[in-house]
């Protein structure tokens, strides 16, 4: 069977580069949406996939990279001007009629957020879910542990580490863990995608729900991420 090919955009970053290398490895053909060319994009050309350069906010660049792709990893870049890309994106899958778009969010995402960021991310979720004849996964991690490690510098300075959660609770995915999850929903048969999904992170069970059903189920592939499809 002809797998489907799969656009990855961020594809140079922490979660797109790992979801890039671990849909090479499972034999899918992968297009890698980059900014520019430069050594990191030379990286993932080494390793089969086939690249396309592009502004997120250009509509006909991205449509260009769109053609001939079935499914799509949209990592959101992180910038002010981050829903025209989503906006742009959504265009392109439409007319090139993706079939499915997995995209990264992030747990806290909604419309009265005081951060910009996140009430752009909920937006973006709600503007792909609205897409006609594409289905959605949201992958909702917490926060990454990526972040947790970035003030080691000045724990070791100050001799105090900065719990950012305070007296809340956090279970930190890796990027590769959250790469593999959505990994995991690239994957999905295509009769699987029309069905609901959403996982969240409970150590090393997950709870799943699919079509109002509700299990528990012991696994390590989605230990560390929650999704839900649409």
């Amino acid at each position: 069977m002809i797998k489907p090919r799969i656009i990855v955009t961020g594809a140079t970053g922490k979660t797109g580069s790992v979801v890039v290398s671990e849909l090479l490895k499972a034999g899918y053909p992968v297009r890698a949406l980059v900014h520019k060319e430069d050594a990191r994009s030379a990286h993932l050309k080494a390793q089969g996939a086939e690249l396309a350069v592009a502004d997120m906010s250009d509509v006909e660049r991205v449509a260009e990279a769109l053609k001939d792709v079935q499914r799509a990893y949209f990592c959101p870049p992180f910038d002010p001007y981050m829903i025209q890309g989503a906006v742009a994106f959504a265009v392109a899958a439409r007319e090139a009629r993706l079939e499915h778009i997995v995209g990264l969010t992030q747990w806290l995402a909604s419309p009265s957020h005081p951060s910009l960021m996140t009430r752009q991310l909920w937006l973006v979720d709600r503007l792909f879910s609205m897409t006609p004849g594409v289905t959605h996964t949201i992958v909702r991690p917490g926060i990454f542990a990526d972040a947790y490690l970035a003030t080691i510098g000045s724990a070791v300075h100050l001799g105090i580490f900065p719990w950012m959660s305070g007296n809340s609770r956090n279970a930190p995915p890796s990027n590769e863990d959250i790469a593999r999850v959505a990994v995991a929903a690239l994957r999905l048969a295509a009769c699987e995608l029309h069905r609901r999904w959403q996982q969240r992170a409970t150590g090393s069970c997950y709870i799943c729900v699919v079509n109002g059903l509700v299990s528990t189920r012991c696994s390590q592939r989605f230990h560390s991420g929650m999704f839900a499809t649409s």
